[in-house]
């Protein structure tokens, strides 16, 4: 059940807002009438999402998002006529996402289920603050000492940049590092591109005009615009399907878009980072990613290594998310012994720094003994897929049964679409993201 905030000073519009919701499936709503209401109840309660309106009494939307901005919860705002910029200008600084009044309940729908499946990834993945960094650039690992001396040089170059790495190995702090040393201090646009629908990516990019398809209330710029004279970080661009890797190059080569339904094309001024966990040179063999693009990409290429890769710096990061969680949830540090971090040593570590960052806050909350030992951290660590044996149990028998059944379901899912994985996904009822995590895990 998700968490929903509605902030607005008209009654009508809070239950309006919540008819919605609860029409849509969100049970879970709470309502504020001014910023300041809304942050009692941020403080008090663990929000999935925030939607607000941008002016209202005692404190107004962009005060409220100001003062919460440090929780990571997606805030959409609510904008009238005349305040379509600064609903832009929120983005710029953090905002997720904006809808007009009066709001057309597909479009609103469409950005709620958009943030909330954004959010698992992103705001709940390894944070963006220097303490991580620091951490995370103050390596023994060999790749990672030659990304840091690079670093500041390749930030001033503003050239575009591709980051490959797996999944949980910090390509987004990454590309924030080389951000936030660029010339270009603002903004920071980020687009998770596995996250968003085939059909929404491109207007979600490029943004669209009034009239280009039902739902489109308003003008609404995409996040090319947004980004306009700052960086633009495509989160797992390897999963954009080849006609709109096209656009995308386009875009690049000629620093102009156009929105969906416009004839006028627009002019953009931003670097690029790109990201992506697969194998780019075999995914350009395949014929599923455009070489010319990679070329146009990769002016600067960094690659980083997986968790396993870096054992050295195990140590540093179970300190720091040791000192996080315990501080956050005033619990005490806990000890961890020479048998456990052996067993840490040795693990494969398949979700990289995020399954780590899970692990360290698991046990933090949930184990009442401050001595962590090798049997404990076994309770929290995914046990390897493994070949059955005549000495297995019959619990492992029912989980490899398991595994295999839904390896077929999804692999006849991806028959009867044609691949698409997105309708996939809605044939076996459950999220895109949820659908590429498992294709990705039984290598489909």
């Amino acid at each position: 059940m998700h968490k929903i905030l509605i902030v607005d000073d008209e009654e009508n519009i809070r239950k309006v807002l919540m008819q919605i919701l609860i029409k849509n499936g969100y049970k879970d709503i709470f309502q504020a009438e001014n910023g300041a209401k809304a942050l009692e109840i941020v403080e008090n309660e663990n929000l999935d999402l925030i939607i607000s309106d941008i002016n209202m009494p005692v404190m107004d939307g962009l005060k409220l998002y100001e003062r919460i901005k440090k929780y990571n919860i997606p805030f959409i705002i609510l904008t009238a006529y005349g305040t379509i910029e600064t609903a832009v200008n929120a983005i710029k600084n953090g905002v997720y996402d904006f809808i007009s009044k009066p709001f057309n309940e597909v479009e609103l729908i469409m950005t709620i289920k958009k943030a909330l499946d954004e959010s698992k990834k992103t705001d709940k993945d390894i944070l963006f603050d220097s303490d991580i960094e620091e951490v995370f650039f103050n390596s023994k690992n060999s790749a990672i000492i030659s990304i840091k001396e690079n670093l500041s040089r390749v930030a001033r170059a503003n050239a575009n940049m591709l980051i490959i790495g797996e999944t949980g190995t910090g390509k987004g702090l990454l590309a924030n590092a080389v951000h936030n040393l660029c010339n270009r201090k603002s903004p920071f646009i980020k687009v998770n591109c596995a996250a968003i629908p085939e059909n929404l990516i491109e207007a979600e990019l490029f943004g669209y005009v009034k009239g280009a398809f039902t739902g489109a209330m308003i003008d609404k710029p995409g996040k090319f615009e947004i980004a306009s004279g700052g960086t633009l970080f495509l989160d797992e661009i390897g999963d954009l399907n080849i006609d709109l890797q096209a656009k995308l190059l386009s875009a690049i080569q000629d620093k102009e878009i156009t929105r969906l339904g416009d004839i006028k094309p627009r002019k953009v001024d931003i670097r690029i980072i790109g990201a992506t966990n697969i194998d780019i040179k075999k995914a350009i063999k395949d014929k599923k990613f455009r070489e010319d693009l990679y070329f146009r990409l990769n002016i600067i290429e960094f690659y980083l290594p997986p968790l396993r890769e870096r054992v050295e710096d195990i140590l540093p990061f179970i300190d720091f998310f040791n000192k996080k969680y315990s501080s956050q949830f005033n619990f005490e540090l806990k000890k961890f012994t020479d048998d456990a971090i052996n067993f840490i040593k040795e693990y494969k570590w398949p979700g990289n720094i995020r399954e780590l960052e899970n692990v360290i806050q698991k046990i933090i909350i949930l184990e009442s003994k401050n001595e962590i030992d090798a049997d404990i951290l076994k309770k929290y660590i995914k046990r390897e897929e493994k070949v059955l044996t005549g000495d297995d149990t019959l619990f492992d028998k029912a989980e490899q049964e398991k595994i295999k059944k839904e390896i077929e379901l999804i692999k006849e899912a991806l028959q009867k679409t044609g691949g698409n994985r997105t309708k996939a996904a809605e044939l076996l009822g459950v999220s895109r993201r949820t659908l590429l995590y498992r294709i990705k895990e039984y290598g489909l």
